[in-house]
């Protein structure tokens, strides 16, 4: 994918942690790739949303900096907070890239955050959460979003469940396949649990579709929607979201009521059993 922008330029500090497990070896450009890519997305939401500084952000997850580094080459005044249940990470990231350092929680309410930060980037967190944790999830980043701040996050979109329904190999191998592309064609969202993670930890893989999530949007009256860019961040779509309080009417529900169900889908069709192989 061409970039968005040219950052090529940048002093972007390329030290590696030797126990990033995001890296894989022979492929650390790919790495830096992707964080770049990160970085354009967020300079395209401060040109969405007029915003053409970003004093204060939060990475959440920060990793050991695979993004993070991008954004302290390009926003070199900014407070960065490193954000990670990777406690190996944030202490990277603190001592590397000059960032405030917080050990996340499994329940993000728990975190001590108010609404402070500008900006909220958000890389391939809520995309391995269940339905209730991935609403809490938005619920969060929402309420630590200062006023006309702006948060850009990923998601599994249409592309990994078609890539999936077509018999494509080596992409989440290690989950019920039939059971997700089951639920995401009822409903828009499903969420299967890693074969290796448990009850309490509850790690797994999350489709949400652009229909889904504009339901779910669209409650929250003090949010825009800037843009939906599938396929922007890798295989994830991108989400850039601006908080400008009380812009439009609540006649759509509020979060805090049951998400709103789509109506008259009939039962799953012949073609998708087909394609995951049930009879």
């Amino acid at each position: 994918m061409r970039p968005l922008y040219d950052f090529s330029q940048l002093p972007v500090d390329r030290t590696l942690a030797s126990d990033d497990g995001m890296v894989s070896a022979g492929l650390e450009e790919q790495y830096f790739d992707l964080g770049r890519r990160a970085l354009e997305l967020i300079h395209f939401s401060s040109v969405l949303c007029d915003k053409p500084h970003y004093p204060d952000i939060l990475d959440l997850p920060c990793g050991h900096g695979r993004v993070l580094r991008w954004l302290r080459a390009h926003y070199g005044y900014a407070n960065i907070t490193a954000c990670d249940l990777d406690r190996s990470g944030v202490d990277f990231c603190a001592r590397q890239f000059r960032a405030q350092p917080v050990y996340s929680q499994p329940d993000l309410r728990e975190l001590p955050f108010q609404a402070q930060f500008d900006l909220i980037w958000v890389g391939s967190l809520v995309t391995h959460l269940n339905q209730e944790r991935w609403l809490r999830t938005l619920d969060c980043l929402i309420r630590w979003t200062r006023e006309c701040g702006v948060i850009v996050f990923s998601t599994q979109g249409r592309t990994v469940p078609s890539l999936l329904a077509r018999g494509r190999r080596n992409i989440a191998e290690n989950i019920d396949k039939p059971a997700l592309l089951e639920e995401f064609a009822r409903s828009g969202f499903a969420y299967q649990r890693y074969f290796e993670s448990n009850p309490e930890e509850d790690y797994g893989l999350a489709l949400s579709s652009p229909e889904w999530l504009m339901r779910v949007l669209q409650r929250y009256p003090d949010v825009i929607v800037r843009a939906y860019l599938e396929e922007a961040w890798g295989m994830q779509d991108v989400v850039i979201l601006y908080k400008k309080a009380g812009h439009f009417e609540p006649l759509l529900g509020v979060p805090e009521s049951p998400l709103p169900q789509v109506k008259g889908l009939a039962e799953p069709r012949p073609w998708w059993q087909r394609l995951i192989g049930k009879s």
